[in-house]
This record gives C-alpha cells, structure tokens and sequence, in this order.
C-alpha cells in the first residue's frame, strides 16, 4: 500500500490545486480525461481535508469516513464557457448540457469512480474506499492526516506537526500518546493502567470520547486532533 499526499494539477483543473494520496493520482488523471473529452473545467472546491475542520456551508453533510480525510476524494463545480454550474445545476441531470451529462455518464461508468449525484451530491467524485476496503481506508487515515496536519500550504510542510492519534490495528504508540494519556490521568479519567504506556489502546480511545463529551467538542470520537490536543492543555 502506497500512501503519500501529492499536489495533482490536471489541465481541465481550475480554482485550487488538488491535494491528494498518491493512490488516488491516477483517477484525478481519468477526470481530467473525460473534462477534457467534453471540453469542460472542473473548479476545484475541496480534496484532502483535516478530519476535525469543519466544511463551510457543504452541499451534503459529511460522512464519519469520508474519502476526504484520506486524499480519495474531491468535491467541485463544472466550469463551461463563463458559467459556473454549482450543486443546484448539477443536481438536476436531465436538466444539465449534454457535454456534463456526458462526463459524468464516463464517471458512472468508471470501474473505481463514483459520482455523488447518485446519492444526493452532485459535487462529489471518490473511488469509494471508505465502503470497498475500511481497512485500507483506516490505514492510510494516520499518514494523510499527519501530512495534512503539517501543510502551512500546498507543498509547504511546517516542522514537528503533530500526528492525528486514533484506535487503529497495530495499535499506535510513541510519546505524542503518552502526553494524552498523562493528561487524562491527571483529569480522573481510567484508562485501565496506572501510569502512561504509550499505547492509543481501547480504554485511551474511549477515555478521549469522554473527555471530548465534557469538554463540549465536537466531533466526539475517540480521535486525538488538535482541537482535543489544545483542550488537553498539549
């Protein structure tokens, strides 16, 4: 399994560069393929994402595993000429010029692609790992969320970012998870040990839940980002 955050820049890709896992790369290259067999523009609005951001005004809620927070996704509007079709064009097929029609007809016919108007967000295209293989999705969620956390901007890494902690198999471990375990203890949480191992096991997991819950977070999931690193006090 290959896993790295790579800026894709395709010639039918307009707006903001798509940042993206280098598994994904060669699916944004089919996009672009069938923007640029209907002559059309696809204006980026978001692609990989920290998981604990909230998305300003999204089309569709987003899911718990969206194929955003590991670089499998992008959400966009289609550019033709000087008119910009938005979510509320796109969600009309019928309706959309035959050029549109077309590359998403190319989307749905894709083995890997899906297009999200088929479940209610046209602005949506992924490959569909968060439902296909959890696993791998769960795999490559800690590494695309470490390089996402250290980008001061595209291509730009700041220095000593911290890492996103979650339940995982292997289980993580290093000192960055015995800081959050150290800082539960010392709240009363149980953790099921007496003093920090190092280890991001069930018990630390859902004493992070809890945490989350009393420290009015959201989102409350077991997951160590920086909103619950700066509510810790890390």
């Amino acid at each position: 399994m290959a896993t790295e955050l790579k800026t894709f820049i395709g010639s039918q890709f307009i707006n903001k560069p798509v940042l993206a896992d280098i598994e994904f790369i060669p699916h944004l290259e089919k996009i672009n393929d069938f923007a640029a067999n209907n002559g059309l523009k696809i204006y980026v609005t978001s692609s990989a994402r920290p998981w604990d951001v909230p998305v300003v005004g999204p089309a569709f809620p987003a899911a718990k595993m969206s194929n955003h927070f590991i670089g499998h996704a992008i959400d966009m509007n289609i550019k033709i000429g000087g008119k910009l079709y938005t979510s509320h064009e796109l969600g009309d097929f019928n309706s959309l010029p035959s050029t549109i029609q077309a590359f998403f007809t190319a989307i749905r016919n894709h083995p890997v692609l899906h297009w999200g108007g088929d479940f209610g967000d046209p602005v949506h295209i992924d490959d569909r790992l968060n439902k296909n293989d959890p696993n791998t999705w769960k795999q490559k969620l800690s590494i695309i969320q470490s390089e996402l956390t250290g980008l001061t901007q595209p291509g730009i890494r700041a220095v000593n970012s911290p890492r996103l902690l979650f339940l995982t198999t292997p289980l993580m471990e290093g000192n960055d998870v015995k800081a959050v375990q150290e800082k539960l203890i010392g709240k009363g949480f149980n953790l099921g040990i007496t003093s920090a191992d190092g280890l991001f096991g069930p018990a630390t997991s859902q004493a992070v839940a809890k945490f989350q819950e009393q420290a009015g977070l959201d989102p409350i999931d077991g997951m160590v980002g920086d909103k619950t690193r700066q509510a810790l006090g890390l």
